[in-house]
């Protein structure tokens, strides 16, 4: 990581050594834990190819999301959330890693934002939103994005 200086106030650089005392580490290595965390938050894959899982084609160059073809009109933030999902297909994701990636880190509370876009995304993406193939739920831990193909009901 590259040498970064950075000017603090006395009362944060008080605190910010009272949390490297308690957790017997040096100032140094909390600020640069911080710093790592908060940028693997934003971890995108960084390429603009097109993935396609089952029947779901995101385009992130193009900022396009289709649907067996068939173009699906999502907001700014619904095709953040979708992209970060669909780069991480099959692994879970935390409620505060998909807040703190589309969101930012100063959002990883709210949790209320995270139900109502998986929400809207459901509904635009999945054949039936009360039964999601594609944005799945991990109970009391987050979201994934399914990474297997989507079988039609004729096997084909």
């Amino acid at each position: 990581m590259p040498t970064i200086t950075v000017a603090l106030s006395t009362s944060l650089d008080v605190v910010l050594r009272q949390t490297a005392a308690s957790r017997g580490r040096s100032t140094e290595d909390v600020v640069n834990s911080a710093v790592s965390q908060y940028l693997g938050y934003r971890d995108y894959d960084g390429s603009n190819s097109v993935i396609r899982i089952g029947n779901i084609e995101l385009d992130p160059a193009r900022r396009l999301v289709r649907k067996n073809r068939v173009l699906i009109r999502l907001t700014p933030t619904e095709f953040d959330l979708l992209h970060y999902l669909m780069v991480h297909a099959g692994l879970p994701m935390t409620h505060a890693r998909l807040l703190g990636a589309v969101w930012g880190a100063e959002y990883g509370g709210e949790l209320e934002y995270l139900r109502t876009f998986v929400r809207q995304l459901r509904k635009k993406l999945e054949d039936d939103p009360a039964e999601p193939k594609y944005l799945l739920t991990d109970p009391h831990y987050g979201y994934r994005f399914a990474d297997v193909t989507v079988q039609s009901e004729d096997g084909a």
